[in-house]
């Protein structure tokens, strides 16, 4: 049943990567601006953030398969909406209800899923939920970028966009009958939990941490302000770069944003036996320095081929620093609710800025600085985080 659940994130993400990149490509296409392509994916972060962040004061075990419920509704409207707007302009409005329907699951989701383990509490639970968890919602967006490349760019150019979004409502009818399994899973779980008789909001307070292991969550946020910079900018101004620049067709643009989900997925899923490594420096470090050549080779190139060797490299790097990410939110047992948040806001943040600022300085200067100027960024991420935990080294 727990890998029943687990496949949620991976839904949710196939559809949000099927919506990501049909409102940027639809854009691109009509001939936008790069400001104008890459503000879909802003548009959607602004609210997904807000909501991420509010969320997770009022998220407890008890409260939080209802909130996902109350999600997918939203989200089911939204794509509706998505579908019958044959203007592209229309498309932002609808990617505001796109952000609030996705901010109010993916926290709430972060809450409950240690409970899926036998064990709650401990390091092999940690390791398990977050690589099992971050490889679903990785390999989830890359078979939504995938799908788009098969039935909009290969199958019908002219309406495959709108096939894709009647899969996502197939999806999302999917994902709410296994929502309503899950609370009957969930309600059995508190029942027989010892804490189940204390209040919602005190449950997570009385859950201790395993003892010994340092909390090094704010370092791990320096990095992925870093990091997801990165993929916010990669997801939101591919389309337009590969279309403009590299004058890829629609199907090898989609393949390109795949592999770096797919190779995301599968790095998270070999971290699943983790014990100690996440709490030494030298895993995101070495992994930045992966990161940093995957922009060198993407800012640099005019070649498909490159650019999909450069995805690969850096979806190493974003699965890494991901797992980090839900790895350290649940091995904080007694803060998860706000850590998750606090992850889940960054990723709303980055996904605000990156677009934005990408599509702005490619319309200013020349389409590969973006790159650049993410290299920087990244660099100075990656030296405050290893002197943030460069005393754990030995850990």
């Amino acid at each position: 049943m727990k890998y029943l659940f687990y496949l949620l994130p991976g839904l949710l993400n196939l559809v949000m990567g099927l919506f990501f990149f049909i409102t940027a490509k639809r854009l691109a296409d009509a001939g936008a601006s790069s400001l104008a392509v890459t503000a879909t994916t802003a548009i959607w972060a602004l609210i997904y953030s807000a909501a991420s962040f509010m969320i997770g004061k009022y998220t407890t075990r008890s409260n939080a398969v209802k909130i996902m419920l109350i999600s997918q509704f939203i989200l089911l409207g939204s794509i509706l909406g998505l579908l019958f707007s044959p203007d592209v302009k229309m498309q932002y409005l609808w990617l505001l209800f796109t952000g609030l329907g996705t901010g109010l699951f993916f926290a709430p989701f972060q809450t409950v899923v240690k409970m899926f383990e036998k064990v709650e509490i401990s390091t092999e639970t940690f390791a398990r939920s977050a690589g099992f968890y971050t490889c679903s919602w990785s390999i989830g967006q890359g078979c939504g970028q995938l799908l788009v490349g098969v039935i909009w760019g290969a199958f019908d150019p002219l309406n495959g966009w709108k096939y894709c979004y009647m899969i996502n409502i197939a999806v999302l009818l999917a994902v709410i009958g296994t929502l309503l399994i899950m609370a009957k899973f969930i309600r059995k779980k508190l029942a027989e939990a010892p804490q189940n008789n204390l209040p919602d909001n005190a449950q997570e307070q009385h859950i201790p941490s395993p003892g010994g292991q340092p909390d090094i969550m704010k370092a791990i946020w320096f990095m992925a302000l870093g990091g997801f910079l990165g993929v916010g900018m990669l997801r939101a101004y591919l389309p337009d770069y590969c279309t403009k620049t590299l004058d890829l067709s629609t199907s090898t643009q989609a393949y390109t944003l795949t592999l770096i989900n797919l190779f995301q997925g599968a790095i998270a899923l070999c971290c699943i036996k983790s014990r100690r490594w996440p709490f030494r420096p030298w895993g995101l470090l070495g992994a930045s320095v992966l990161c940093i050549a995957s922009l060198l080779i993407m800012g640099s190139t005019g070649s498909g081929a490159m650019a999909q060797i450069a995805a690969a490299m850096f979806g190493c790097f974003s699965g890494l620093l991901a797992f980090n990410m839900t790895f350290h939110a649940l091995a904080n047992a007694d803060k998860s609710s706000r850590y998750a948040a606090g992850n889940e806001t960054i990723v709303g943040i980055t996904s605000i800025l990156a677009p934005i600022s990408a599509g702005w300085i490619a319309d200013i200067s020349t389409p590969q600085l973006p790159f650049y100027i993410l290299i920087l960024i990244i660099g100075c991420c990656a030296v405050i985080f290893t002197s943030q935990t460069w005393k754990h080294r030995k850990f």
